[in-house]
C-alpha cells in the first residue's frame, strides 16, 4: 500500500470539505518523529495534529488499509479545526479523558465519513 499515493488523492478533497490547509508528514511511528530510542511497545498511535504547527503526522507502522489513512487525515482535519484552549481545558478542567473527550468523540464522529473518500479512490497494488 502506498500510503503517501492515497493522501495525495484524498487529503486534496477531504482539505477541501473540512476547509483545512494542514500539512501532512509521514513517519514510522512516534519515536521515530521524536527521534528518540526508547519505544513502548505497547503504544499505538495512527496519527496527530501538531496544533503549533498546523500539521498532520501519520504513523505508516499503524496504518494496515486505506481505511485507516483516510480516518486518520479525517479525524485529525477536525481537529485543526478545533480551539487548542478549550481541547486542553477539557483534559484540565473538566476531567474527561480520550474516550469522554467531546472533541475526540466529534472527530471519531466525523472519521465514519472515510467510505465519501473511498469512493474517490484508485486501487493501488
Amino acid at each position: 500500500m502506498d500510503i503517501q499515493k492515497i493522501v495525495n488523492k484524498v487529503y486534496p478533497l477531504i482539505s477541501k470539505d473540512y476547509k483545512t490547509n494542514c500539512t501532512v508528514k509521514l513517519y514510522k511511528n512516534i519515536y521515530e518523529r521524536l527521534n528518540v530510542d526508547s519505544v513502548d511497545e505497547e503504544f499505538v498511535s495512527y496519527a496527530e495534529y501538531l496544533w503549533d504547527s498546523n500539521e498532520i503526522m501519520l504513523y505508516t507502522d499503524s496504518m494496515e488499509n486505506e481505511e485507516d489513512v483516510i480516518r486518520s487525515l479525517i479525524h485529525e482535519s477536525v481537529h485543526s479545526k478545533q480551539d487548542y484552549d478549550i481541547y486542553e481545558a477539557y483534559y484540565s478542567q473538566c476531567g474527561v479523558d480520550y474516550e469522554t473527550h467531546p472533541c475526540e468523540i466529534e472527530a471519531e464522529y466525523e472519521e465514519e465519513k472515510w467510505i465519501n473518500y473511498k469512493l474517490n479512490t484508485i486501487t493501488f497494488g
